[in-house]
């Protein structure tokens, strides 16, 4: 019994939180805000994953959309291109991974697209919807709009951002 309440506390404790939290790194001196990964693309094997990060520090913003390609068999994912409204976006590949296990292990590329302060508020207004052109398969990922407002409340720059409409 006191081996289940222990777990029950333990898991109740890890539980994910919608909370973003605004943290400072002293060596650095960068605020930083990112968002929990939220899945913008699910097929049978396939899934992508999105984070809304905002840095700021010596009186400048960065406002970046990171991008996890999880592909579940065969070969890593290679994205080639991603676009928004048929607007070629600056994606950069960070890195790829040949094992990233979370409901089940996954070859994975990872990378980013920088945002204009005005491209994240919009969408903290809209969403976002990218058409990924990649070199095994494409994806159509839907990017909430919750995600980068979200993110902008953390960061304090919600105005004049309005709220999503709730799912």
């Amino acid at each position: 019994m006191l081996v289940r309440l222990v777990c029950f506390i333990l898991l109740v404790s890890c539980a994910p939180s919608d909370r973003l939290q605004r943290t400072y790194a002293p060596t650095t001196g960068v605020w930083q805000v990112v968002s929990r990964d939220t899945e913008v693309f699910r097929d049978g094997r396939d899934h992508v994953l999105a984070r809304a990060i905002i840095l700021e520090g010596g009186g400048e913003a960065g406002y970046y959309l990171s991008l996890s390609f999880l592909h579940g068999k065969g070969n890593n994912p290679k994205v080639v291109s991603v676009a928004m409204n048929g607007v070629p976006m600056p994606y950069v590949m960070d890195d790829r991974l040949s094992t990233y296990c979370i409901d089940h292990c996954h070859k994975t590329e990872v990378g980013q697209i920088q945002l204009t302060k005005t491209q994240f508020r919009t969408a903290g207004n809209e969403g976002m919807t990218l058409v990924v052109d990649g070199l095994r398969r494409d994806y159509l990922a839907v990017v909430p709009a919750r995600l980068f407002y979200t993110a902008l409340g953390a960061a304090h720059l919600l105005a004049p951002v309005s709220p999503p409409p709730t799912d």
